[in-house]
């Protein structure tokens, strides 16, 4: 099966906004009055800043998941005080039917492939993708994957953190 990672075309916005109201909504977040969970930013900049890539996953059988990706951030790093450059995935979505298919581990590997460069992913105790994000950030020989629990990163205090830099090949 052929997995692929494809920037969302202005067009496949919708698509772009149902998915993220999805992950939101698994994440524990609740819908306000209007029925849409507020993100904090305008989706928009995805769509029109080069550093703010919306990523879809598909295979052979259609959608798979998506990405919201930041190259080149500028971040606090683990000690609160040193700051850092890095590429950010802001959010990450495997969508059901696909899990525990090794689907999300390939789509992290291509993300990586694709834009190569030290990585950071972000969650909150208790969400779901933290055996995800554990395990991609131990087990991909291609990336020194270097994991901080709550109140470990000190730029992200209350979060878990995965850094994946590369391997020097």
């Amino acid at each position: 099966m052929t997995m692929t990672i494809e920037s969302a075309q202005a067009h496949e916005a919708s698509v772009i906004e149902r998915l993220l109201q999805l992950k939101l909504y698994e994440g524990g977040m609740e819908p306000g009055p209007d029925g849409l969970i507020d993100w904090g930013e305008p989706l928009d900049k995805f769509f029109t800043d080069p550093e703010h890539i919306p990523l879809l996953f598909r295979d052979d059988n259609g959608l798979v998941g998506f990405a919201l990706v930041k190259l080149n951030r500028k971040l606090t790093g683990p000690d609160g005080k040193t700051s850092m450059t890095t590429n950010f995935i802001e959010e990450f979505l495997i969508l059901r039917p696909h899990r525990r298919k090794g689907l999300g581990n390939r789509a992290v590997a291509l993300i990586l492939q694709r834009y190569p460069g030290q990585w950071m992913a972000t969650t909150w105790p208790g969400a779901m993708s933290i055996g995800f994000w554990h395990y991609v950030a131990t087990t991909r020989s291609e990336v020194n994957g270097r994991e901080f629990g709550p109140d470990k990163h000190k730029g992200f205090p209350g979060q878990y953190v995965w850094i994946l830099e590369p391997n020097p090949r």
